[in-house]
């Protein structure tokens, strides 16, 4: 990191931290704390060990989406996600079977939580459950919470590695302000998907056989909002890699998109060093690049990739030259239009059965008609 840099972001974090200080100092002072909360991310089980991450915040009165919230209450729910105040070094017990052991958060609230698994009876189930409690003398209540670990099924073919903005959800990334608008104004149960994907996704995963991971430059601060919509729309439920945007000593706000993402993509290949996957992303931003390079570094690791056209004509001629060259090194790629296109393709690599053809294409239909019906003001 240059020197000016450095500095930079040495001021940043501290001022960030002496002002984290004095807002706590004075809610102390005006005795306006609020209730404690630990929100647990679906976290991944090994031969070896469990990984969850967490994180403590103060309570700040979010709730889940309704179909009857007004464009204000989505707006004011966002607002209270973004706006989440982290509590530094708070002590979490995580209990997996008989096996207990104590974890401290980092700066900004976070903390990653690793239980070795050849001490518990539990291993078999395909989600493992992490009972999670805070470590403080002075709460008047506990705060206790249950982490999620996904186990990976002994019966898995293939692994998924899926992006989240413009692949799944519709969120026209690259449109900054058409971005904001859907983030604050809409939630979880008026986001739409892209048609067909559920269906897709569904028949990738295989009744739960496969493991879907979600990697996202998304903050962690939307993380109940992104599984509230996986919820409600029926997409498999998995592992979430989001983005800490806060300011530390290491890092002035936070690594860029491709680092980011290439790290998280990493770090699931080597929790599952003879599984291969499956990569799905979309053309609006940098999917395809970052999934050459990691083509480039692991090239047995990878069965398929499917980006979605999510961009203008300039960039599709990129991006079609980027699919042309990983078919070119026996790496199948499709850059698609839509979810029905990429069924196809799968069910001819055998990924799917031919049979889920019709399901995606069922869907397909269906979120058409209803997105139609809704008017455009309604479905973006």
């Amino acid at each position: 990191m240059s020197t000016w840099k450095t500095l930079l972001t040495n001021v940043a974090s501290n001022a960030e931290e002496k002002f984290d200080q004095l807002s706590d100092r004075l809610r102390q002072r005006l005795g306006s704390d609020r209730p404690l909360l630990i929100i647990p991310y679906n976290g991944y089980a090994t031969a070896e060990h469990l990984t969850l991450r967490a994180r403590v915040l103060q309570d700040q009165g979010t709730h889940t989406a309704t179909d009857h919230d007004s464009r204000w209450d989505n707006l004011l729910n966002t607002y209270r996600h973004i706006g989440s105040r982290e509590v530094a070094h708070a002590i979490i017990r995580a209990q997996l079977g008989e096996y207990t052991a104590d974890f401290t958060a980092n700066d900004e609230g976070y903390v990653t939580i690793q239980l070795p698994l050849d001490q518990t009876s539990e291993v078999f189930s395909t989600w493992l459950e992490v009972q999670l409690s805070l470590v403080d003398e002075s709460l008047a209540e506990p705060v206790t919470a249950v982490g999620r670990a996904l186990n990976l099924p002994t019966t898995a073919e293939f692994g998924v590695i899926s992006d989240i903005d413009d692949t799944v959800l519709q969120s026209s990334a690259t449109n900054y302000l058409r971005a904001a608008q859907l983030m604050f104004l809409h939630n979880a149960r008026t986001r739409l998907p892209f048609a067909g994907v559920a269906a897709l996704y569904q028949a990738l995963s295989a009744d739960g056989r496969n493991p879907i991971f979600y990697v996202s430059s998304s903050p962690w601060n939307l993380y109940e909002l992104l599984t509230d919509f996986f919820d409600f729309q029926g997409l498999p439920a998995g592992p979430l890699f989001l983005k800490d945007y806060g300011i530390t000593a290491d890092q002035f706000i936070s690594s860029g998109h491709s680092k980011h993402k290439l790290t998280q993509i990493e770090e699931i290949l080597a929790a599952y060093p003879h599984l291969p996957f499956v990569l799905m992303g979309d053309s609006g931003q940098k999917d395809p690049e970052i999934y050459a390079e990691v083509v480039a570094k692991y090239p047995d690791r990878i069965r398929a990739i499917y980006i979605r056209d999510a961009s203008a004509d300039q960039r599709d001629l990129e991006v079609k030259a980027i699919s042309e060259q990983l078919t070119a090194d026996n790496i199948p790629t499709l850059f698609a239009p839509d979810s029905l296109s990429i069924a196809h393709h799968a069910a001819s690599l055998g990924l799917i059965p031919v049979e889920s053809i019709a399901s995606v294409w069922i869907e397909e239909q269906k979120s058409t008609g209803e997105q139609g019906g809704r008017g455009a003001g309604e479905t973006h």
